[in-house]
């Protein structure tokens, strides 16, 4: 994980969003298609990113085969799954990771029309998928966490990088780092499917990766985020905490500081 390329970054991707219904992800494959069309662009820069693997969790862990009838993970499978979820902290939060977030449902998906025990919640609503953009807000570049749901309607990426991350990175795209003290705060508003065990799971991954991020960062990129004097306090407080003991060099410019 840390044999990063020339540029800065891995070829490594994780996907953040929320699942449609209970039992599957994506029924209509909607959100593959948005995906698709992003690490089209992604990709077409091979200079930059000649290959990117990403982490799905659908497809990545070992999921329940059929719920609705019994058929669940064997021991082996849940023992893979809850390993593969301890290190999702890593996924989310390494410094030189692409996380792409899809923080918007996909034209046609109603909420109401959901079968009873789904979590419809939005996007920022949900905890897993704010636990994910708390990790990918700590350390990164802006250019690394990708605002999915904020690609423009009938605009083609084919061979448009640049114009990918730049409406991707937008004003509100990214929040500043929050002290694992105001994450677990605010995690108490989200929903959980499950939030008897993964809430106390992901206080404990968030605190973890809070650490390790920024106890190693020597240099962080927080240009062009659209951030004004709120976010810069929020900063601010995270810094004086003493959480980044090596930082050497902090980028800033382009905010609305």
């Amino acid at each position: 994980v840390e044999a990063t390329n020339e540029y800065g970054w891995l070829p490594v991707g994780a996907l953040s969003y929320p699942w449609l219904t209970k039992d599957h992800p994506d029924p209509r494959g909607a959100n593959l298609a948005r995906v698709a069309r992003a690490l089209k662009a992604l990709l077409s820069r091979p200079d930059f990113i000649p290959r990117l693997g990403v982490f799905w969790d659908f497809g990545s862990l070992h999921q329940h085969p059929d719920p609705p009838n019994g058929v669940l993970r064997t021991e082996e499978q849940n023992a893979l799954f809850k390993q593969g979820l301890g290190c999702l902290g890593t996924l989310y939060s390494h410094q030189y990771t692409y996380v792409l977030r899809l923080t918007s449902f996909p034209d046609g998906h109603k909420a109401e029309d959901q079968a009873e025990g789904t979590n419809v919640a939005k996007y920022f609503d949900r905890g897993w998928c704010f636990t994910e953009q708390s990790w990918a807000g700590l350390t990164k570049a802006g250019h690394l966490s990708l605002d999915l749901g904020k690609m423009r309607a009938g605009k083609e990426y084919d061979y448009d990088f640049a114009s990918l991350v730049d409406d991707c990175t937008q004003s509100g795209g990214r929040r500043p780092p929050l002290l694992p003290s105001a994450f677990a705060a605010e995690l108490e508003t989200k929903s959980f499917t499950n939030g008897k065990d993964d809430k106390p799971l992901v206080k404990r991954l968030y605190e973890a990766a809070f650490e390790e991020q920024f106890g190693k960062a020597t240099k962080l990129n927080y240009f062009a985020l659209g951030w004004g004097d709120a976010e810069a306090a929020q900063l601010a407080e995270v810094l004086a905490s003493g959480a980044a003991p090596r930082l050497e060099t902090l980028y800033l410019h382009r905010n609305e500081i």
